[in-house]
């Protein structure tokens, strides 16, 4: 057995420090307090707080990250997880249609049940990833966590609590990009590990998943979290299919075919490889509007065809090798020298999903990872 030493791994304990306020993410097992008329407030009887404590050496700092969909069994950038307090066996939770109570930020708390449609996005910072061509999750180095709505961030606040049973304990929301929302996961030294009694977390199998010629999978942004997906919708610019960005849940319409462009004897799918993407609800190829007849300002839209019309893209991965689940990867168009991204502004039909396009900036915009097969 292997032991990665600062790596994070599935189902290992940790602690999640804020990197701003040194304060540690602490559960409670105090109920969260609704305010009424003037000063009154009632208890929110299945929500708990969750607070920013100082005390390292609190039972209620630990916690595992789990996965929501598995692939290999480290944690790296770019998973969508859930958080899960050891000691009290709660689930981080955030809600958006309420407010936090000293900033009025969005409310974050502690409840017996993880929200499905809600979960977390481990978020790497800056775009070192393209130096380091490394995705995994070290112990101790700086990172977001982000919400699905894409400006919120997992923060700890400078301010503490008002409620009289967490007032000696720092406030913790979700709010826009700033410094107090940049974490560090840490791994239990020795130590800690004997001082709260938890066995070394070992790796048994990596896990690896991969990918050949006809897979259905389903394609999730590396930044966002976001499904590659599409519908029989059309662009009211240009008729075509629509192509989005969709956050959660997900179903039928993120369903995608990959296929070599050229068949191949090796049926494993290769870095540097052309491939197709086949809708596997619709039945139309992932194309390119070359020429770019709806004008978006962003980049050359993506769009559903019947046919591949002699567009592939070519499929780089992060480290050069081949692919897997749960692997950064772009897709190259060369006709036009561009790369598959999800785009700043929301799609042209949709009111929640993000605009696909083909753009030249190269940014962690443009990596995708394969979330799942579908067998």
């Amino acid at each position: 057995m292997q032991q990665f030493d600062q790596e994070i791994l599935v189902s290992e304990v940790v602690q999640i420090r804020n990197t701003k306020t040194g304060s540690y993410l602490t559960a409670t097992g105090f109920n969260t307090q609704e305010k009424g008329f003037l000063f009154s407030s009632t208890p929110n009887i299945n929500n708990y707080y969750v607070v920013g404590s100082d005390d390292p050496n609190n039972h209620y700092t630990l916690w595992t990250i789990i996965k929501m969909f598995d692939d290999i069994n480290r944690i790296n950038y770019g998973d969508i997880v859930f958080l899960k307090n050891l000691s009290t066996k709660l689930f981080l939770i955030y809600e958006f249609e309420k407010f936090s109570e000293v900033s009025n930020q969005v409310r974050v708390s502690l409840h017996e049940k993880r929200q499905e449609n809600y979960p977390l996005i481990l978020q790497q910072q800056g775009e070192q990833i393209f130096q380091t061509k490394s995705y995994n999750i070290q112990s101790g180095v700086q990172l977001k966590i982000q919400t699905t709505k894409l400006t919120h961030f997992l923060q700890a606040s400078n301010k503490n609590y008002t409620s009289k049973q967490v007032k000696e304990y720092k406030e913790i929301s979700c709010s826009k990009d700033s410094d107090y929302n940049n974490w560090e996961i840490i791994k239990l030294n020795p130590e800690k590990q004997q001082l709260f009694e938890i066995k070394p977390t070992w790796q048994l199998k990596i896990n690896n998943q991969e990918i050949f010629d006809s897979d259905k999978i389903i394609i999730r942004n590396y930044k966002s979290g976001y499904s590659l997906h599409s519908h029989k919708n059309k662009y009211s610019s240009t008729g075509m299919q629509e192509i989005t960005c969709f956050s959660y849940e997900r179903d039928v319409n993120d369903w995608w075919v990959i296929q070599q462009t050229f068949q191949m004897a090796q049926k494993q799918i290769q870095d540097q490889m052309p491939i197709n993407l086949v809708h596997q609800e619709t039945i139309k190829f992932l194309s390119v509007d070359e020429i770019n007849l709806a004008k978006s300002k962003n980049g050359n839209q993506v769009r559903g065809m019947p046919s591949p019309i002699q567009q592939s893209f070519i499929i780089s991965t992060i480290d050069n090798q081949q692919l897997i689940v749960g692997k950064p990867f772009f897709l190259f168009y060369q006709p036009i020298n561009k790369y598959l991204c999800q785009g700043p502004s929301l799609s042209e039909m949709q009111q929640t999903q993000y605009e696909v396009i083909m753009t030249d900036k190269l940014s962690t915009s443009c990596l995708w990872v394969i979330e799942k097969k579908i067998k």
